[in-house]
């Protein structure tokens, strides 16, 4: 069972070189809730080709149409609900819907990026399509199994300019040289 002290909410996951899940290679996952029912996080380092807020909604409200928010970049959040958006950004600014997590805010609506649209949202914002989500039970099993690293979150590096950086940053900073982990743990 979860406890308070176990919990992993508001750590990284960093993908171990030999996860045989390509849907997973080179994550950086942010877990934003974990308890004895599952966890749910973003993959924050997995940008969308050729994906940006203007291409995947239609009829945008003028006030965000004619900003630059419509080149926005989408990120890949995990294989959960893909057809579900989300936006995750720092506090300054929440809805009623929105769930604080050490100082980073997911939202749901388009409330947030009129905001921003109108020069009042939050200083950082990121949106994804998906998630990443496991059972009760599930994400401990994988740690057993060697198949995350679990880092201290940094939401400096999540909203850094380049994603594509941000694997090897995070290893680098728990003293973590990636070409040289085991695929799998022993046993004493």
């Amino acid at each position: 069972m979860i406890t308070h002290q176990t919990s992993l909410a508001g750590q990284f996951l960093l993908a171990m070189p030999s996860i045989d899940d390509d849907r997973f290679a080179r994550a950086v996952i942010l877990i934003l809730s974990h308890d004895a029912e599952g966890a749910m996080g973003f993959i924050v380092n997995r940008r969308a080709d050729d994906l940006t807020l203007g291409t995947i909604i239609e009829n945008l409200p003028g006030e965000i149409a004619s900003t630059g928010l419509v080149n926005m970049p989408i990120y890949i959040g995990g294989p959960v609900e893909t057809n579900q958006g989300f936006v995750l950004h720092s506090s300054a600014q929440s809805g009623t819907d929105a769930h604080p997590l050490h100082h980073l805010v997911v939202s749901q609506t388009l409330d947030i990026l009129l905001e921003s649209a109108q020069g009042k949202g939050p200083d950082f914002l990121r949106l994804f399509l998906g998630y990443a989500g496991w059972s009760a039970g599930q994400l401990e099993d994988e740690l057993q199994e060697n198949v995350w690293l679990v880092a201290p979150a940094d939401p400096g590096l999540i909203f850094a300019a380049n994603p594509d950086e941000l694997y090897e940053r995070v290893a680098h900073r728990i003293g973590i040289d990636l070409t040289q982990l085991a695929s799998s743990g022993g046993q004493a």
